[in-house]
């Protein structure tokens, strides 16, 4: 029996100090305490029964509620934390997050709100349309959201705790609502999948940094993802499709490459696929590039190539020159054949690179390119005299065809003399 290390259910963050607020309050601190306590109030009438739309989120009885199918899901906080809406600090609104009673008391004190002077909303003339009210204004996108309570005095709470914040739990459907012919469900998960590999653990092992030959499970995220503009694209500047090069000869291999910062590539013999995807300041994938040469029977070749058989390979560890390039030596070169040469874009630890649409084009490149002794030259030579061969064989076939053509006319013409002389 492995030890019980999960990651626990509970969606709650540790209590946080009361926030600093200097000076004078903001314009919508007040708005932002009242709409809080009203919320709360709202939430005191909700069941697990109550209705609600797919994505809205709420607390009920204390505990965080996320509306799955129609039907409010129930997620307790962690021992001694409520869930509870909060008045949002730098903005107008408010937040939905696990805290603790006197957390959630200092920060509404420090709007100047009052539990007598809170006006609900309109839309609380009953439970389900108090749910509807309460529940929307929690369903912002989780771009807008506000971080959680503990976030707001230490941001590194979040990274330490051993539980899932209700922030980002995913709340999309299994994308069969209506059904699509030929389209599969998705699985879902309360937790965002946060102990799946516990499943079948100790059968298939944890990742955990390593290159796991016969398989794994890795809990890591797949982290950040960026903008459709910032997709990484590349393209081999030499050799170029369909290039002759010369056989047995040391060789560079050069690259283009756009939309990512390369140069950043950790030990992959202890972090491979330990990190979630990050991106930098321009919001490009922070990563690198690798660069692998494969042995084909020819340029026509249809036969599908055995991944784990290749005659090169290298990790760019470098960052891109000034001009997008990055490149790699082939000491000793290549023997005489055939091959095929593609890029494989990865994220600083390794994992393919993650981009935002289904839809796009290649972010690698792979071209197909031949080795001979002598190089392109005599390459060539030997096409020119192949084809000289092939144009002489030609030639004597259509002479051939000529001749056969004309002892067929004169044949012909024989006949015709024979029978118009027995005719008379």
């Amino acid at each position: 029996m492995h030890s019980s290390a999960f990651i626990t259910l509970a969606l709650a963050m540790a209590a946080s100090a009361r926030p600093a607020r200097l000076g004078r309050r903001a314009a919508f601190d007040l708005k932002n305490g009242q709409d809080a306590i009203a919320l709360n109030d709202q939430f005191k009438t909700l069941t697990a029964d109550s209705a609600c739309t797919a994505g809205q989120n709420a607390c009920v009885n204390q505990q965080f509620a996320q509306c799955v199918g129609s039907k409010f899901v129930l997620q307790a906080c962690a021992g001694g934390t409520i869930c509870a809406a909060l008045p949002l600090v730098n903005s107008a609104g408010t937040s939905i997050t696990c805290t603790t009673q006197a957390d959630l008391d200092a920060r509404i004190a420090a709007t100047g709100a009052t539990a007598g002077a809170a006006a609900p909303p309109a839309a609380a003339a009953s439970t389900d349309a108090a749910a509807a009210a309460a529940t929307t204004a929690a369903a912002a996108p989780p771009a807008a959201a506000a971080p959680p309570a503990a976030a707001a005095s230490d941001p590194q709470a979040l990274q330490s705790a051993l539980t899932v914040d209700p922030s980002v739990i995913q709340n999309t459907d299994d994308g069969q609502n209506p059904p699509v012919t030929g389209q599969s469900p998705a699985d879902l998960s309360k937790n965002n999948f946060a102990n799946l590999c516990a499943l079948t653990l100790p059968k298939t092992p944890l990742t955990n940094g390593l290159q796991i030959t016969t398989g794994s499970c890795n809990p890591i995220p797949i982290g950040y993802i960026p903008s459709v503009q910032n997709m990484p694209s590349s393209k081999f500047q030499s050799p170029k499709n369909l290039d002759t090069i010369a056989a047995k000869t040391t060789f560079t291999i050069s690259l283009a490459t756009k939309g990512i910062q390369l140069g950043t590539f950790t030990n992959a013999q202890k972090t491979y696929f330990g990190n979630p995807q990050k991106l930098n300041a321009q919001g490009q994938i922070i990563g690198h590039t690798h660069i692998v040469v494969e042995a084909i029977d020819s340029l026509t070749t249809t036969a599908v190539s055995d991944p784990q058989k290749f005659v090169f390979f290298k990790g760019i560890n470098g960052a891109q020159d000034a001009n997008g390039l990055v490149s790699a030596d082939v000491t000793g070169g290549l023997a005489a054949g055939a091959y095929r040469m593609c890029t494989i874009v990865s994220s600083q630890t390794h994992q393919p690179a993650i981009v935002p649409i289904a839809q796009h084009g290649s972010l690698d490149d792979c071209v197909y390119f031949t080795a001979a002794d002598g190089g392109a030259a005599a390459a060539g030579a030997a096409g020119a005299a192949a084809a000289g061969g092939a144009a002489a064989a030609g030639g004597a076939a259509a002479a051939g065809g000529a001749a056969a053509a004309g002892g067929a006319a004169a044949a012909g013409g024989a006949a015709a003399a024979g029978a118009a002389k027995g005719g008379k």
